[in-house]
């Protein structure tokens, strides 16, 4: 039987999921974002269903600050990566995907178009190369796709250097996608309209907590906006089910990330000091996001000591292998809990082989 290129491959996910969900006591020390918040603690809103996706998207323009028009509610963000390549990608489209990355972006790409590769190198601090960037942005491009705050490393890119970026594309007629999932924990502004040919795509898991409730979005110019919302209907309808959960976390959404934020930063403070203290680890601080990228020092297969800090030590991280990040880890702090001191200590003590 004929297999998909790309679309079946996962990983970061086939490795990571079954360790996630093992009942086996380990340390939270890898999920990137808030706890699941139980749909138990929540009030649907008494709104005909046939008008919740309407609803929803202009509950979500009003929370970003943006124009309802512009917002196309989607099967969470990574529904929301997929829509946008189904409908700004043509057959034979080249798509600029970033490096490091989340996988399963990349896989998406890969299976609708001709991926080239644009390096955040972390030796120049997961920043972009904008010479690097002109050379790779050709006349086939046609989706630039980069997550901004980046995912694995939590840096947020200087909003100059993203519009360079976008700059660059709309010259050959491109669009610049932007993953902001992670940038409610920031305060930063969204890119969406700093530029016509920027598209923004997000949802309520990782800052809400909404993850089984599948809320995403993308933020885009009205005339793509259209464009989208015709398309989806291709995908299937939008779930009013999910947008009426949806309605429901919008009416404390702003709350929810305020919470979110500070416990972020206090998690980002003991871990900086941790990285300090052990002196064999290096990091660049995050800009708000509740994960890192951290170092390990050289020769050290990152797979194999995630595994053996798993499986030995009861704390799970997940390996920087699985964003194109060989010799890192990324760790998270915001699922930790108690256990954060724990699961450093003993992150340490593997570090040190005691």
């Amino acid at each position: 039987m004929a297999r998909s290129p790309g679309l079946d491959r996962t990983d970061y996910l086939g490795w990571y999921l079954p360790r996630a969900f093992r009942d086996d006591g380990a340390l939270n020390l890898h999920a990137s974002g808030v706890a699941a918040v139980a749909p138990g603690g929540l009030d649907l809103p008494d709104v005909p269903m046939e008008e919740a996706v309407e609803r929803l998207e202009a509950a979500l323009a009003a929370w970003q600050g943006t124009a309802p028009e512009r917002v196309v509610f989607t099967p969470g963000a990574t529904g929301g990566t997929l829509l946008a390549l189904l409908a700004l990608v043509p057959p034979g489209g080249e798509i600029l995907v970033e490096r490091p990355i989340y996988e399963p972006m990349l896989r998406q790409a890969e299976r609708l178009g001709t991926v080239r590769r644009l390096e955040r190198p972390a030796a120049g601090g997961f920043r972009f190369d904008p010479e690097r960037a002109a050379e790779m942005i050709g006349d086939r491009t046609s989706l630039v796709m980069i997550t901004e705050p980046h995912n694995p490393s939590g840096i947020l890119s200087p909003r100059d250097e993203v519009l360079e970026l976008a700059r660059l594309a709309a010259a050959r007629g491109a669009t610049l996608l932007i993953n902001e999932v992670y940038r409610g924990f920031t305060g930063a502004p969204s890119c969406d309209c700093a530029a016509p040919n920027i598209a923004v795509v997000s949802g309520m898991s990782k800052l809400l907590g909404a993850y089984w409730a599948r809320v995403g979005w993308l933020a885009a110019a009205p005339d793509v906006a259209a464009v989208l919302r015709l398309a989806h209907m291709n995908m299937g309808m939008p779930s009013r089910p999910s947008a009426g959960w949806g309605l429901a976390f919008a009416g404390r959404a702003e709350a929810r990330a305020i919470e979110a934020r500070a416990l972020s930063a206090a998690g980002a403070e003991r871990v900086r000091r941790f990285v300090e203290e052990t002196g064999s680890l290096s990091w660049i601080a995050p800009h708000g996001p509740g994960f890192a990228t951290i170092g390990l020092s050289a020769g050290i297969d990152d797979l194999a000591f995630a595994e053996e800090l798993h499986d030995r030590r009861g704390v799970l991280v997940v390996p920087g292998s699985f964003f194109d990040l060989p010799g890192t880890l990324r760790v998270g702090w915001l699922q930790a809990g108690d256990g954060l001191e724990s699961g450093l200590e003993r992150l340490g003590a593997a570090v040190a082989g005691v």
